[in-house]
């Protein structure tokens, strides 16, 4: 019986949320297998900055972001995929088949996707690209939900498209229960309309009812699933559920109405890990890898309830010199804006950036989102834009080439944080990692060991029985196979 091998991608979760999930909750999923999971604290050897479109790329390809340069969402990464491609393209080329759902970058898709056993891009992806065709109309809905839920969960439902959606959802895997907890959800939300904010643990359900039966019906050699739900909890609601990590905590009424918000994703979790172990129990060939790339912890957070950034990007760009039709939006989180620009009118934008100010602050170039704002060029074309005034207070204009362009014909706009913070938490180096196959069923003894996660990737392959490219300079230190 041949090795097999899914990493579930728990984006940003430290061992410390994990440990105390499961002080709270003896009975979850997580708390009963952890005993038998090989611990690790892994760290990320990132040096131009920590975010996770960053340190997934150094996860995934064996080389830190100095070297990979793959810095932004969106990013044409045709170049790096070819020097040092991520790990899914490498064990695809070794024959084994594979199958993704939603890692981060997987939105630059392979010539070759159609051989595997399935692909599903990331929620960052430009189009609308899933296989098998199928999933398509799933993927349609993915993005969209996401790219109206950027900051704020939004109030309204894409109905055409969840229609179609709910119409073959039987038939690509999703299930009674999923349905009947996310209609409770929105029921909840009529009654009380700040538990809308907890819509966001709901997407990876459904995730999570496709990966697995894509997963069922192909039984590839190596599957990967991301998941970012908790590491959105952990920003904003840290503060909540871990306010003895503050010198001056938020105040108690915040506390009471957010505390529960980590777990609350985290019980979401359990539920795709409970699916996943029974899975194992049923195909012992498979091994399980729960990964984060790095993780959070507090930073000094305070009450704001809104922000000033760019809301209409075609606005923007047309203040820059920039016609339509000359330039394409790319994904981004909030409060960062992609695009790709016709060559012919790139060295207008760098020009003209470089002419813009608001309240005195110029746009400073950065490879880092600089607040209050930053732009980054690559690829000679692709740019990062980054705006981000908190409870702005000062002129209602922008300056752009000496002229006064009121900050709307501009295309800034007023953000508002709906839940009264920006952030709680932000990004550390380090993560967590959990190996976990069905058939340990004795405690291990509890040792956590601190790996890199350049070591991901050669570990992985090696438990396939391949060499590491000479490029990388991880080891294979992770222990994957008993």
């Amino acid at each position: 019986m041949g090795r097999k091998l899914i990493l579930l991608e728990l984006n940003e979760v430290p061992l410390r949320v994990i440990e105390s999930f499961c002080r709270r909750n003896p009975e979850s999923n997580l708390a009963r297998c952890l005993p038998r999971c090989r611990q690790y604290e892994t760290f990320t050897e990132d040096k131009l900055a920590l975010d996770p479109w960053i340190s997934w790329p150094t996860f995934h390809r064996g080389v830190n972001d100095e070297i990979h340069q793959v810095l932004h969402l969106g990013q044409v990464a045709d170049e790096t995929d070819s020097r040092f491609p991520p790990i899914w393209r490498l064990i695809r080329s070794k024959g084994l088949s594979v199958g993704v759902f939603g890692s981060l970058h997987s939105s630059s898709i392979p010539a070759d996707a159609a051989s595997y056993s399935f692909y599903v891009p990331d929620y960052f992806d430009a189009d609308v690209f899933a296989h098998p065709p199928e999933l398509r109309v799933f993927q349609q809905l993915n993005l969209l939900m996401t790219r109206q839920s950027a900051r704020n969960v939004t109030r309204e439902l894409p109905i055409a498209t969840l229609a179609r959606f709910l119409a073959s959802a039987p038939g690509l895997g999703l299930r009674f229960a999923t349905i009947a907890d996310s209609v409770g959800q929105l029921a909840r939300e009529l009654r009380d309309p700040t538990q809308r904010v907890r819509r966001r643990a709901y997407q990876p359900l459904i995730m999570a009812d496709l990966f697995m039966r894509q997963l069922e019906r192909t039984l590839p050699d190596f599957a990967t699933f991301y998941t970012n739900h908790v590491a959105a909890a952990m920003h904003r609601y840290w503060g909540a559920t871990f306010p003895e990590d503050y010198q001056k905590p938020l105040e108690a009424e915040w506390i009471e109405r957010y505390g529960q918000e980590i777990h609350f994703a985290m019980e979401k979790f359990d539920r795709i890990l409970g699916q996943m172990i029974r899975f194992l129990e049923s195909h012992p060939e498979y091994t399980l890898m729960i990964g984060s790339s790095m993780g959070q912890a507090a930073i000094p957070a305070e009450k704001n309830f809104d922000f000033l950034t760019i809301t209409d990007i075609g606005k923007f760009m047309s203040e820059l010199g920039v016609p339509a039709g000359a330039w394409q939006a790319r994904p981004a989180m909030v409060p960062c804006q992609n695009v790709v620009v016709d060559a012919r009118y790139r060295e207008t934008v760098v020009a003209g950036i470089q002419r813009v100010s608001i309240a005195g602050s110029p746009f400073v170039q950065d490879r880092r989102p600089i607040a209050p704002m930053s732009y980054d060029e690559r690829e000679r074309g692709f740019f990062q834009f980054f705006v981000q005034f908190d409870s702005y207070k000062g002129p209602p204009f922008a300056s752009i080439d000496g002229r006064k362009v009121s900050l709307g014909e501009a295309g800034m706009g007023v953000m508002v944080h709906e839940d009264g913070v920006n952030c709680t938490a932000q990004h550390v180096s380090e993560g967590s990692l959990l190996v976990y196959r069905h058939g340990s069923h004795a405690p291990l003894p509890r040792e956590i060991t601190k790996v890199s996660t350049l070591d991901m990737v050669p570990s992985i392959l090696r438990f396939f029985g391949f060499d590491r490219p000479d490029y990388m300079r991880g080891s294979p230190s992770v222990a994957l196979a008993d």
